[in-house]
């Protein structure tokens, strides 16, 4: 789900904006003007003109200017992306990409056509952020070499595609790893195996990002009680969607619901 939306003049050789980590995906393009990505662990700096990044959460980076010059940037959060760019930005740390004239033009329209469902969130705002999402991750990915796909090493990318399609598509039957697996066809031991070979990391922690995204977007579109979103995303209750949510956004799904919807109405018939 889109997290965060921006589009605008900066002058980060006056106003540089310092090195943290995100909360979510970032996909930062320069489409006027030039600016560059300060990482963490490094004092290098290289200005871009016609420039797109992506960020995963936990890489730390910051953004640099050249004196008062002005620069035009996009800038689109996102909370998930897909399994091939989880597995390219997990071998280079971060993605990074020049753009084209046209694709300077489209990332702004893309701008302009988020900014209706992003100020209120619908059913049909989702399609529309995962549709940007996935044009946003061709753009990164155009000049990133691939092996042949003749070589089979797709494989394990696939199968987890699939998987956690299944999953997603059964997520309120609260399913185990070995229906899963039984789904995909292989055992739970491989599934294992071939999550940490595609995504690095573990079938539980992937279903509980899919659980927790599914959350937001419930919690995004609706005044719906926990308990009927807790059912809907997988959980066992309000209580066991709150507990996770919190670990991992560190504030309640309520808090969340405020700060990112204030003007939705709230349920007046008890505990949520």
């Amino acid at each position: 789900m889109l997290r965060y939306l921006a589009l605008g003049i900066r002058r980060f050789g006056l106003y540089p904006m310092h090195v943290h980590q995100r909360d979510n995906w970032e996909f930062f393009a320069v489409l006027r003007g030039e600016c560059g990505a300060v990482v963490a662990d490094t004092d290098e700096l290289v200005l871009r003109q016609h420039h797109l990044w992506v960020f995963p959460p936990e890489v730390a980076h910051g953004w640099k200017g050249q004196g008062p010059s002005r620069c035009k940037v996009g800038v689109f959060h996102f909370g998930k992306v897909p399994p091939l760019m989880e597995k390219i930005v997990d071998q280079q740390r971060f993605l990074e990409s020049d753009l084209t004239a046209l694709q300077v033009r489209r990332i702004a329209e893309i701008h302009e056509e988020l900014r209706a469902p992003y100020g209120s969130v619908t059913e049909k705002s989702l399609m529309i952020f995962e549709k940007a999402l996935l044009e946003l991750s061709l753009m990164a990915l155009s000049q990133t070499p691939f092996a042949s796909d003749q070589s089979g090493g797709d494989y394990a990318l696939d199968k987890v595609q699939e998987c956690l399609s299944w999953y997603s598509e059964h997520m309120p039957e609260q399913p185990k790893l070995e229906h899963v697996a039984v789904a995909g066809h292989v055992s739970a031991r491989h599934l294992r195996r071939l999550f940490w070979q595609a995504r690095r990391e573990s079938p539980h922690a992937a279903f509980t990002r899919l659980r927790l995204d599914h959350a937001m977007g419930l919690l995004s579109l609706s005044n719906l009680k926990l308990d009927a979103i807790a059912r809907q995303c997988g959980f066992s209750g309000s209580s066991d969607l709150c507990r996770v949510f919190k670990m991992h956004h560190h504030v309640s799904p309520d808090v969340w619901r405020k700060r990112r919807f204030p003007s939705n109405p709230t349920p007046a018939d008890g505990r949520r």
